[in-house]
């Protein structure tokens, strides 16, 4: 079926939303709406929307699109490129849309599955999936009741895979932007946890689109029905996407589930309210870190790894061996975790990596890694293993120590500097091309005598690679270099952005990797759901 008929909210009076008019009134009280993760800053809009359910979320999207002012939606803005960050008009946000609704079990997928808000956040999901209470249900239907009391009785533990860093985003901002982590190297990013979305669309009607139910025609359309009767078809892009890690543009693909064209696109479709998530038991875990002579010992063992069935690992993060060195330097300091060991001296890169382990039956599955690891040279014996959750936790609070020290250190630039910012590459190429990009980016940055380090997903083959600007002419030289970057990313067959989307700041990036008639085709979809133009302005397209 490619045909869906929207439907309209209850009516609500727009007075009853509670808005703050003016920018200065804005500023002056809510300065930190003005920014988000990114540090881009917002220099003028007229109104500052809190809706506390759809109702009031329709009226106001209803009264700026017969205005035709630019709304920007927001969540926790804890996005890296600006998305919350409203360039004019109104901002939206949407962080009293905070209630877990609903759990259910679906027999056909085998599988419990969360109903919530938009703005609950992962944080506020890990605490109901650990808790099984869910306030404010005291009124809720008797069915609803019922399954969260069978789930309580589940004796198995549950988790939601997709892991972004920052547990204090929204899912649905999330959602939005199809967030991944470290462990989308095993489960795959949101979009492959996401059973169910409710959209509105700009003139505050909304689509309920579950998965499974709504796909593009042979040819490639979709028609959305109004409330009132009219509609609209569009054709999907007709681009390939890159086979690797992409959080760039609108997903496509022949006959296509709707649900996936509003997965990742950042807003500029529509306002996700609410989604259906599906959990997966959790298992006993073992993290290990790996240290090794050199970075490109570490490329190797990557490859070695992912290419063994007989190893399921959860994710496979790498620390260069700049970054070993800069967590050396951090080790006698306040603020270093407790509980980790000293670095070893003589390890010039690392692996860290998640996989299911059973200490009463995986010696084969040790064997094998063990086996792994030393046919790229390296020795098990070499490694720190955690498998209670504590010490797990230190060995990724380890590689959170990273970003967080690379800001304090660019905070302190900053004080000479007040321009200054560190510049992080997202980018990800397929797998045969890891060893070629690494080579790329650590010639660059040593014939350019960058301050760097490189850390990240390297599973996914996305090596998060930060150059450490000292002066204002080293930030703008590290600008041209990561523009290079993501042209040899594309040539790569890469995306620009892997996890962080494109939003206001990387628009030059997504020019390198589109082809204007793509783009072209983005807009064609933009313009069907969204004539007036008005979600999420500058963002995207």
């Amino acid at each position: 079926m490619y045909e869906i008929q929207a439907k309209a909210a209850s009516l609500v009076n727009l007075s009853q939303v509670r808005c703050i008019t003016g920018f200065d009134a804005i500023r002056a009280a809510y300065p930190d709406y003005l920014t988000d993760e990114s540090r881009l800053t917002a220099t003028f809009f007229d109104y500052l929307f809190f809706p506390k359910n759809e109702g009031e979320l329709a009226a106001a999207l209803r009264d700026l699109n017969e205005r035709r002012i630019p709304v920007t939606i927001a969540g926790a803005r804890t996005g890296l490129v600006g998305g919350s960050v409203p360039p004019a008009g109104a901002l939206i946000s949407l962080e009293l849309f905070n209630q877990i609704e609903a759990i259910r079990f679906d027999p056909h997928l085998d599988e419990w599955q969360v109903s919530a808000q938009a703005g609950v956040s992962l944080l506020e999901l890990e605490k109901f999936l650990a808790s099984r209470q869910i306030p404010g249900l005291d009124n809720a239907p008797e069915s609803v009741q019922a399954e969260l009391a069978r789930f309580k009785l589940d004796p198995a533990d549950y988790f939601y895979p997709p892991d972004p860093t920052e547990t204090t985003a929204s899912l649905g901002g999330t959602v939005a932007t199809n967030a991944s982590g470290a462990r989308t190297y095993r489960y795959g990013p949101t979009r492959a946890w996401i059973r169910g979305i409710r959209v509105f669309l700009a003139n505050g009607e909304y689509l309920d689109i579950p998965r499974g139910k709504y796909f593009a025609s042979p040819s490639g359309i979709f028609t959305i029905f109004s409330a009132t009767g009219k509609s609209c078809s569009f054709n999907i892009p007709a681009y390939s996407l890159p086979s690797t890690k992409n959080a760039a543009g609108f997903f496509t693909a022949p006959q296509m589930d709707l649900i996936d064209l509003f997965i990742g696109s950042e807003g500029v479709l529509g306002a996700i309210t609410r989604m259906e998530v599906a959990l997966l038991e959790r298992q006993n875990k073992i993290a290990m870190i790996q240290f090794l002579d050199s970075d490109d010992q570490a490329m190797q063992l990557t490859q070695a790894l992912r290419s063994d069935s007989r190893l399921a690992l959860d994710y496979l993060e790498f620390y260069s061996e700049n970054t070993l060195q800069l967590l050396r330097d951090l080790q006698n300091k306040p603020g270093f975790p407790a509980g980790i060991p000293p670095i070893p001296p003589d390890a010039r890169s690392a692996l860290f990596f998640e996989m299911d382990y059973d200490p009463d039956a995986d010696e084969l599955v040790l064997g094998a890694l063990e086996e792994t690891i030393s046919s790229c040279g390296a020795d098990l014996a070499n490694s720190w293993a955690a498998t209670d959750e504590r010490e797990m936790d230190s060995f990724k609070r380890l590689r959170h120590l990273v970003p967080e020290t690379i800001n304090s250190i660019i905070a302190e630039r900053k004080r000479q500097y007040p321009g200054i910012h560190k510049l992080g590459t997202d980018l990800a190429v397929p797998d045969q091309f890891l060893p070629e990009m690494w080579d790329f980016y650590k010639s660059k940055c040593e014939a350019g005598h960058f301050e760097w380090v490189a850390f990240g997903h390297i599973g996914n083959n996305h090596i998060h690679v930060n150059i450490l600007p000292r002066d204002m002419q080293e930030l703008k030289s590290g600008l041209e270099l990561f523009e290079n970057f993501a042209r040899r990313a594309v040539e790569l067959g890469g995306s620009v952005s892997a996890e962080h989307g494109i939003g206001k700041l990387k628009q030059k990036f997504f020019h390198l990797m589109y082809t204007p008639a793509q783009i072209e085709q983005m807009r064609a979809v933009k313009h069907a759901v969204d004539p007036n133009g008005i979600l999420n302005s500058g963002v995207l397209l």
